[in-house]
């Protein structure tokens, strides 16, 4: 073979060069998020791209699939490393459509959170990533780890490879993949909840095999055990009376964010408010009349374990504490300030990054309850298995901030008493971005009422109704309210997109007027409160999204 020579190296760049140059570049085929084709690699995407995917993957991973991460064995919420881009991407889309298996509606609103090529870059991104496999010594060496390799090789290793280690772009690898979400999802093809996609293949093997089987089966592909969480009962919050005197604190957001009137600052009505007992271990909501253990937790710890701490401790001569629910919780929450997003006087040991708090009652799955990460105060689902700081509360009477007293008016309005609010009843389901839905809300004029406005976030989900789902609301009241897609909020997402990496400034209180207005800063996310299962989330406010108008009696 000839050496090659500087002369021969100088042409074959060159052609390299030229032919890079005119390449064309491979492109997705976008006829709508439903039918969206992936062909770009890693390699086609940009910088941006890859910054926006890693954003998002960074919030699946701080939110339902931390546990996964963590390698939490009861967790129902999947590795999501590995997977082909196009079948992951396609999973996703199916949440709004066929899928209804598991934990998926809590995935169904994110659908309409991003675009689809934001989507599909995500989808790239983490299918470059190789899912973790750490099987457990004892399992490896098991009776059902033997058992479960003679039934796989059997039906299985056709279209999912070696162990799992699928290679085929149509079946997802299960290598290192989470027991027990592995275990639902068979449960699911069984019973018929999950139709989606690849269901008719799977549904004659889950009806093949049993139970044990499918617990062999997943101890042969991921080298754990298929742990459930004992399921138990929560409090739910139904038919507790409000507290007396009570009054819907404001969000706490004392930023100015556009021009445009309408706006969550524009409408301050009851400040944050509280006081501290003279032991300096309890808080006082004067708003709420809620009554709160002033130090959360010092440890981490699962719903089951912090139900118990709650109901065993006594403050201040109370010995009444109990878990708080959804409402309760987000009512201290200050959306004016982030990490942590709450009065850091009023309430004592609040970590800045990961500082989630559990809230009840059971979420939209029975091994799943609600939690507030006050890095932000969005709200979500968690696995009851995962652990979060508990704070406890409690309330004269057996009193909670959970239920609502509605008065239909019968002339397109709904009137809820316990909060002093007025309600837009039917809904025009248009969608509009945030600027937009400020301004239709202040243009509207019904009822007589012409001093409608957009709720802010603690508004609009103080018409959850967190004992139900699909949608989260009292249909009675507030019929045919849609759940794709979200409701847009008044309240602007302070800490924005860059919320964890962001370098802290000053709290509101210390800024000056000049720093609290953020009108022509980068910031670009509000708040957004879905009626599916009743979760919210900082979204991009070019997003379009419903609206439902408020005003205060």
């Amino acid at each position: 073979m000839k050496p090659l020579t500087l002369l021969s190296l100088s042409i074959a760049s060159t052609l390299y060069i030229s032919h890079s140059a005119n390449a064309s570049p491979r492109q997705d085929i976008d006829n709508g998020y439903e039918d969206y084709t992936i062909n770009r690699t890693i390699e086609d995407l940009t910088a941006k791209e890859r910054q926006v995917a890693n954003r998002i993957i960074y919030g699946c991973y701080m939110g339902c699939h931390r546990p996964a991460v963590e390698e939490v064995p009861e967790t129902l919420s999947p590795k999501l490393e590995g997977l082909d881009a196009q079948y992951l991407y396609n999973q996703w889309v199916d949440m709004d459509n066929e899928r209804h298996s598991g934990v998926s509606s809590q995935m169904k609103e994110l659908v309409y959170a991003f675009s689809p090529r934001d989507m599909a870059n995500t989808s790239i991104v983490l299918s470059t990533r190789t899912m973790k496999y750490n099987p457990m010594d004892h399992v490896l060496v098991s009776e059902e780890f033997a058992n479960g390799k003679k039934l796989y090789d059997q039906s299985c290793k056709m279209c999912h490879g070696e162990q799992g280690a699928s290679e085929h772009s149509a079946y997802p690898p299960l290598k290192g993949q989470m027991p027990t979400y592995l275990f639902e999802q068979m449960i699911s093809y069984r019973n018929g909840k999950r139709t989606n996609r690849q269901a008719p293949m799977m549904v004659p093997f889950a009806k093949m095999y049993s139970e044990e089987d499918y617990k062999d089966i997943i101890a042969y592909v991921t080298g754990q055990e298929v742990k459930q969480v004992e399921r138990q009962e929560f409090i739910t919050g139904i038919g507790l009376p409000a507290p007396e005197g009570f009054v819907l604190p404001d969000s706490g957001q004392i930023q100015t964010f556009t021009d445009s009137p309408g706006q969550d600052s524009d409408y301050i009505k009851n400040p944050l408010s509280y006081t501290i007992s003279k032991s300096g271990k309890v808080t006082l909501d004067n708003n709420t009349k809620l009554m709160w253990e002033r130090d959360s937790s010092r440890i981490w710890m699962t719903a089951a374990e912090g139900q118990t701490y709650c109901d065993n401790l006594e403050l201040d001569g109370y010995t009444d504490w109990r878990f708080p629910l959804m409402k309760e919780l987000q009512s201290i929450a200050d959306m004016g300030d982030f990490r942590p997003a709450i009065d850091m006087d009023a309430f004592l040991n609040m970590p800045r990054q990961n500082s989630g708090i559990w809230a009840f009652p059971i979420s939209d799955h029975p091994d799943h309850v609600w939690h507030i990460g006050f890095p932000d105060a969005h709200i979500m689902g968690q696995h009851t298995a995962s652990t979060k700081l508990v704070r406890c509360v409690r309330a004269d009477n057996g009193a909670a901030y959970h239920n609502m007293n509605y008065v239909d008016n019968k002339d397109g309005t709904v009137s809820e008493l316990v909060t002093g609010r007025m309600w837009q009843q039917e809904i025009d389901f248009n969608r509009r971005d945030w600027e937009s839905s400020l301004q239709y809300c202040s243009n509207l004029e019904l009822a007589g009422y012409s001093d409608w406005r957009l709720p802010n976030i603690k508004e609009a989900v103080s018409i959850v109704n967190y004992n139900k789902t699909s949608p989260s609301i009292d249909e009675e009241f507030f019929p045919n309210t849609p759940v794709k897609y979200f409701f847009w909020t008044s309240t602007s997402d302070v800490a924005g997109p860059t919320l964890h990496v962001r370098p802290l400034g000053k709290r509101k209180k210390d800024q000056s007027a000049d720093e609290l207005d953020l009108r022509h800063t980068d910031d670009n996310e509000g708040w957004a409160q879905g009626y599916m299962i009743g979760s919210g989330y900082g979204m991009q406010k070019d997003n379009e999204f419903y609206n439902r108008c408020v005003r205060t009696l």
